[in-house]
């Protein structure tokens, strides 16, 4: 009786952990954080959104001149998957905006499927009564359980008004490992103050109100001090200096 029980309750906790298992979010399992914790939408109940994205680096450019910040990113390897499993996990996180790439691997398995379709069902049929039937190859007979893709998302917050409005990265020079002058911008923010006073992406800010800038938490300090007001800000473009007024 004990080994009944025993048996018995091995095969429910292996059909539970299959259960589990088969509902485990990929997208979630394999998400990492980029943006420090607790980052979120900034609307009370936000309304996720998901689009398909075409180019990466260029897809993220965008969105940062769009007025988002990236929250994090997934990626994986499985078979297919529905889109629905990203939105999903970007509405537990709270996210504004899910962009999700994918990408067949084994490119020749639909092809293949395609063929062997054509070879083993005939495109007509007769019926009982002797007529013809025009048999359909639908999506259906050319899937292939076995076809693995390559998954990827990033998850993004649409961020409130900007008081500057842009994105920077400081730059390294990879020959010396000594740091370039400066702070250099990956992207200007669309009608921000910024965009209005003409900087633009890879434009580096040297220095605001005169006092030179080599870091961006001490740029961000700067901005917050004169907030409200008009500043200097000089910068470099393409080797040659230049300063604009900037209404923040």
């Amino acid at each position: 009786m004990n080994k009944y029980l025993r048996a018995l309750s091995f095969l429910f906790f292996c059909l539970f952990s299959l259960s589990i298992f088969a509902e485990e979010n990929l997208f979630e399992k394999n998400y990492q954080t980029q943006s420090p914790k607790g980052f979120k939408s900034f609307a009370d109940a936000p309304d996720t959104k998901i689009m398909r994205g075409w180019a990466k680096e260029t897809d993220n450019i965008k969105m940062l001149e769009d007025g988002y910040d990236l929250m994090g990113f997934t990626g994986f390897t499985s078979k297919n998957l529905p889109p629905e499993l990203a939105l999903t996990h970007g509405q537990a996180i709270q996210a504004d905006m899910v962009l999700i790439y994918d990408r067949q691997l084994n490119e020749n398995t639909r092809a293949t499927a395609i063929k062997r379709a054509r070879e083993s069902i005939l495109t007509q049929q007769l019926d009982k009564d002797g007529n013809t039937t025009e048999i359909i190859i639908d999506e259906k007979d050319l899937a292939d359980p076995n076809a693995m893709y390559e998954f990827y998302a990033s998850y993004w917050v649409k961020l409130p008004k900007p008081t500057f409005g842009t994105h920077f990265i400081k730059l390294t020079n990879q020959n010396t490992d000594e740091q370039n002058p400066g702070i250099q911008i990956i992207a200007v923010i669309k009608d921000s103050p910024a965009a209005v006073a003409g900087i633009m992406r890879k434009d580096s800010i040297t220095a605001v109100n005169d006092e030179k800038v080599n870091d961006p938490s001490e740029f961000i300090k700067i901005i917050q001090k004169n907030k409200g007001k008009k500043i200097k800000v000089s910068f470099l473009r393409a080797g040659e200096e230049k300063t604009v007024m900037v209404d923040i």
